[in-house]
């Protein structure tokens, strides 16, 4: 009776929560783009101010990344910054969602290297498209108007039932089919079989020991031995299809930009461990090299460092960056 009480009060305040999300939502349709961006970006740096355990994720991230290139200041403006970014790519995708159709996206939706994707899709052997926690990463779902084969992506359950069909009713609207992580090597396998174009994120830190590489691979991330995600460099070797690195850019209120890159050159041998620990190395870089040239576009918010021998209090500490610097150096004596 206890447990059967407890989850309905938890179904209820996830009701109230996705009630006045909706509430709030029909306040964004009314409103143009720019007064949107402004009310998310209020908001976003307001979430920033009062959630102290994230900013303090954010500054720990912020210091792996630059180091003393960005003072206490700058760091603090960063992840300000980030946060506002975040609020204002999820107002943007929501009301983006309401007007968006096959025939106007290109006002809203710049998409540049098109040609990379198709060169991919005539090969036949199908299509890992790579992005990250990265922009309005959700905005590849617009992909679906070009002329190009199904696409699935894999996305994580939200924990509120009714936000996470409100997600999925987006999907389900632009025919792109959502994907678990759990069994989604071999959903994904079979897809690709099929020449279909299947979305996985691999930035945040793979699960599993650091120390055994248990569902990812240890390779460096910004200089530091990081747990990375294998999904891509794995299924193309398995299938011999193309890794296709895409990253979404916000160019103003309502307006985007999505890149898709050339088709990584992987490496080949008959190493298979050692094969998937280089491609995997070279998609982190791709990611370092954006997140470099648009810091504010990613999510610092994660603890993407974490349980990493020797920077295990990396996101407990008031001084991350003092023991960045100390980790660096026992690398370089190493």
């Amino acid at each position: 009776m206890i447990m059967r009480s407890h989850s309905k009060k938890i179904m209820l305040i996830n009701f109230l929560v996705y009630f006045a999300f909706r509430l709030f939502l029909l306040v964004i349709y009314l409103m143009p783009f720019r007064l949107v961006a402004l009310l998310g970006s209020f908001l976003g740096k307001t979430y920033y101010l009062i959630d102290r355990t994230r900013r303090r994720f954010a500054n720990a991230n912020i210091s792996v990344v630059f180091g003393r290139k960005l003072d206490n200041k700058k760091r603090e403006i960063l992840g300000r910054e980030s946060c506002a970014h975040l609020a204002m790519s999820i107002f943007d995708l929501l009301k983006l969602n309401k007007i968006i159709t096959p025939e106007n996206y290109h006002e809203y939706i710049e998409i540049t290297g098109s040609s990379n994707l198709m060169k991919s899709i005539k090969r036949g052997k199908g299509t890992i498209a790579v992005t990250g926690h990265f922009g309005n990463f959700y905005l590849f779902t617009y992909l679906s108007y070009l002329d190009i084969p199904p696409m699935a992506a894999v996305i994580r359950e939200l924990d509120n039932p009714y936000l996470e069909r409100l997600l999925a009713s987006i999907f389900n609207k632009l025919d792109v089919t959502i994907e678990r992580p759990d069994g989604a090597i071999s959903n994904m396998h079979y897809l690709l079989l099929k020449n279909a174009i299947v979305v996985t994120l691999a930035d945040q830190k793979a699960g599993g020991n650091p120390r055994v590489g248990r569902h990812g691979v240890v390779v460096d991330f910004f200089g530091i031995p990081s747990q990375t995600h294998i999904t891509a460099p794995l299924l193309a070797r398995r299938t011999g299809a193309s890794i296709v690195p895409l990253f979404v850019i916000r160019e103003g209120p309502g307006r985007y930009r999505i890149e898709i890159n050339e088709p990584l050159k992987p490496v080949r041998t008959s190493d298979e461990a050692s094969d998937l620990k280089k491609n995997t190395r070279k998609i982190n870089q791709i990611f370092e090299s954006y997140i470099t040239k648009y810091p504010n576009h990613w999510l610092w918010l994660h603890r993407r460092w974490k349980d990493i021998p020797g920077l295990e209090d990396l996101y407990n500490t008031n001084n991350p960056l003092r023991l960045v610097e100390n980790f660096r150096r026992r690398l370089e004596i190493r």
